[in-house]
C-alpha cells in the first residue's frame, strides 16, 4: 500500500519507503508489507501573505490546511467593530489555529501588532504555516523577507506557489531558537542558556538590511562553529533578519547555552561584535527625514 500526498502538496512533504520482508517461513502475508514513512520538511513555522478573489483564498488555504496544520489571521467582517478613540483607529483581528480561536482588536496605528501575533503563533503552537488573508493585514507584513506574498491569480496554479513554499525562509522566533537549543543532547551540561536580542531603536522609523546571502550564512556559520569549539559553550544559534525592518521590532537573535553564565555572557559579546565586523550586511536608516547607508 502506497502512501502519497495528493498533487499538488505532494511537493511539500519527502516520502521514504522501505519493505518488511518475511522468510519464506513466516506468515506469507508478512512479506507483501511495505512500510511508508512521510516526514514533513518544514521545521518552523512559515508565513503567507495571501491576496486575491476571496473563492481562490479559501480554496487556497483548503489544499493547505489539508496536509498542513494551518493558522490564519485576517479582518473580521461579519459584525466589523470600527470606532475612532483619541484618534486612534480600531478593528477586530481573527486568529484562528488548529487549538484556538481569538478574536481581538487592533489598532493600525501599532505596526508591530501583527508580526508580534505571529511570533506568538511560532513560539505557542504547532503550525506549519501562518496565513495572514487580505490586503490590508498582508500590506502591513509584505516587507518582510520571511513572508511569502502569494497573489492568487487567476491563471496561477496553487502548484507554484506550493513548491516555492517548501524552500521559503522560516519566521524565525527567540523562542523557536531557544528551543532549538534546549533539545542539544548535551544541553544537561549547560547551567545557563543566555539570549541576546537586537531591535530597531525609536529614532529611525525602520532600517533596511542588505544581506549578501550566501558569503553572509557561511560567516555566520564560522561564527557557531567557534562558539562552539569554546571551553564552557554546549550550543549556540544565530539568526540574523533582512530585509525592512520596522521600529521596535527585532533584528537579530543569538541564544547560548553554557557551563556558566561568565562563559555564556562572553559568547554573546564576542558573537554580536563579529557579526558587525565579519558579516557582509549593509544597513540603511530611513527615517522622517530620508533614509542613508550606514555602517553595521
Amino acid at each position: 500500500m502506497t502512501t502519497k500526498l495528493a498533487k499538488p502538496l505532494e511537493s511539500a512533504t519527502r516520502v521514504f519507503s522501505g519493505s518488511l520482508k518475511a522468510s519464506k517461513r513466516r506468515v506469507g502475508w508478512l512479506s507483501s508489507i511495505r512500510i511508508y514513512f512521510v516526514v514533513v520538511l518544514f521545521r518552523y513555522v512559515r508565513v503567507v501573505a495571501l491576496t486575491g478573489e476571496s473563492e481562490r483564498c479559501e480554496h487556497f488555504l483548503a489544499a493547505l490546511t489539508l496536509h498542513h496544520k494551518v493558522a490564519t489571521l485576517r479582518q473580521e467582517h461579519e459584525n466589523t467593530l470600527k470606532f475612532a478613540a483619541n484618534g486612534v483607529s480600531e478593528d477586530l483581528l481573527c486568529i484562528k489555529s488548529p487549538t484556538r480561536y481569538v478574536v481581538t482588536r487592533y489598532t493600525h496605528e501599532n505596526t508591530n501588532e501583527i508580526p508580534r501575533e505571529l511570533d506568538r503563533l511560532g513560539e505557542q503552537e504547532d503550525v506549519d504555516f501562518a496565513v495572514v488573508v487580505g490586503s490590508v493585514l498582508a500590506t502591513r507584513i509584505a516587507s518582510s523577507r520571511e513572508v511569502y506574498e502569494a497573489r492568487l491569480e487567476r491563471s496561477v496554479d496553487f502548484e507554484k506557489h506550493f513548491e516555492a513554499l517548501e524552500t521559503f525562509p522560516e519566521w524565525m522566533t527567540l523562542g523557536a531558537l531557544v528551543r532549538a537549543v534546549r533539545s542539544h543532547p548535551d544541553i544537561h551540561e549547560a547551567g545557563a542558556i543566555l539570549t541576546f536580542t537586537g531591535t530597531v531603536r525609536g529614532e529611525a522609523v525602520s532600517l533596511e538590511f542588505d544581506i549578501y546571502e550566501g558569503e553572509a550564512q557561511q560567516r555566520i556559520s564560522s561564527i557557531v562553529r567557534d562558539l562552539k569549539t569554546t571551553e564552557g559553550i554546549v550550543d549556540a544559534k544565530i539568526y540574523h533578519k533582512s530585509g525592512r525592518i520596522k521600529r521596535g521590532e527585532d533584528i537579530v537573535y543569538i541564544v547560548v547555552a553554557a557551563a556558566h553564565r561568565q562563559e555564556g555572557f562572553k559568547a554573546l559579546r564576542d558573537a554580536i561584535e563579529r557579526i558587525k565586523k565579519e558579516v557582509p550586511i549593509w544597513k540603511k536608516e530611513l527615517t522622517e527625514q530620508g533614509g542613508k547607508w550606514v555602517g553595521m
